[in-house]
């Protein structure tokens, strides 16, 4: 079936802050491609689920011309033209979405829409590239940790999870341990220094940030998120002066949109979201459609979200004021389930990095008031 249906919708989530949430472009053109983008992932569903495989292949072009980047809309295209029976046309577009990162080989190898090409010789050979592609992924970019004077810095690979570095303070023991804030990257870079401009703010009041710095940087992948969440933490909680329990996850862009999926999925591990330039949004499957459809989030039916503390740094020009309006809209809903949800404004910034002097502070004062661990 389509690449977009179902259990892919965190794929598009990371998509979308990707392609259509970076800055640098204008509030109104960035909303435009946003509404134009699901539009053509919802028209992609219905044209697979009504069987119309020629109108499928133009909506996946017309979606490439929009994100020539989306290795989701290369794949799509793919299983249109291999309906179609054009087998070479499919082939090329098969191997183009493994180009750009496409790198599930289980579910090349048995989708019922690539069926007509599993006989062709060139098939085996991408389904080859694709698990290589994601051995390669667990791999990723390494970034060398910089020196920081009066930090403590340990690199771990961990088994099965990512590789990190802590940065802790030297006073950090097994008799008082640190807390974990935990940094996840937005779309297209690590953003890693910007995360460790904090480490002094975070060891004042005992906490030390975990820092990825193997992955790739496009954007956060389920599988990513949940070797962060299992292997990764549990390897840090082997560090002597680490407390791991109960993560306070840092978030910036695409990475806010990741720690609102993991908090959405299970609160009750988390200690806390910090999300600086992240909006309470999802994508959820469109009954009447078939398709996707962008949905204000809705607190989970857990009453742990009463005990997960949520601070928003939003600028005010972000979205054309739209970001922040979100947040306003959902704000009541929020509280009325218990979320204790602090949203602080950012004046004239739009949506970018937003922790000046004010906004560190902010964060430290909210830290500050957080429940001791456990």
């Amino acid at each position: 079936m389509c690449v977009n249906h179902r259990r892919a919708f965190r794929h598009i989530l990371t998509v979308l802050a990707c392609i259509l949430l970076a800055g640098g472009q204008p509030a109104s053109s960035a909303e435009e491609k946003r509404a134009r983008y699901l539009d053509l992932q919802q028209a992609i569903q219905r044209d697979f689920q009504e069987q119309h495989y020629d109108q499928a292949e133009k909506d996946c072009l017309a979606l490439i011309e929009l994100a020539p980047k989306d290795p989701g809309a290369q794949y799509n295209l793919a299983c249109a033209r291999a309906r179609l029976g054009k087998a070479e046309q499919a082939l090329a577009a098969l191997e183009q979405a493994v180009s750009l990162g496409f790198a599930d080989s289980r579910h090349i190898g048995t989708d019922p829409d690539l069926a007509a090409l599993r006989k062709q010789p060139r098939f085996d050979a991408i389904v080859q590239r694709a698990k290589t592609l994601a051995v390669e992924r667990l791999k990723g970019t390494y970034e060398k940790p910089a020196e920081m004077e009066g930090v403590r810095t340990i690199q771990r690979q961990p088994e099965g999870g990512l590789r990190y570095h802590l940065r802790m303070s030297p006073g950090a023991s097994k008799e008082k341990p640190a807390r974990l804030v935990v940094w996840l990257h937005p779309s297209g870079g690590s953003g890693n220094r910007l995360a460790e401009s904090l480490v002094p703010r975070l060891h004042r009041l005992g906490y030390a940030l975990l820092v990825p710095n193997q992955k790739q940087w496009m954007g956060w992948m389920g599988e990513e998120m949940d070797r962060l969440m299992g292997p990764t933490l549990r390897d840090a909680g082997q560090v002597e002066g680490i407390d791991p329990q109960r993560p306070i996850l840092l978030g910036f862009s695409a990475g806010g949109q990741a720690a609102l999926t993991a908090w959405s999925a299970d609160p009750a591990p988390l200690g806390g979201l910090i999300l600086d330039a992240a909006y309470p949004i999802h994508l959820e499957a469109d009954p009447k459609t078939g398709g996707v459809r962008r949905a204000r989030l809705v607190p989970p039916n857990n009453p742990a979200v009463r005990s997960v503390p949520i601070l928003v740094l939003v600028g005010d020009a972000d979205q054309g004021g739209r970001g922040l309006e979100v947040w306003r809209q959902v704000e009541s809903a929020w509280g009325k389930a218990g979320v204790p949800l602090t949203i602080h404004s950012v004046a004239g910034k739009g949506h970018q990095w937003l922790f000046g002097a004010k906004e560190a502070d902010a964060m430290e004062a909210w830290l500050g008031k957080q429940a001791p661990r456990g």
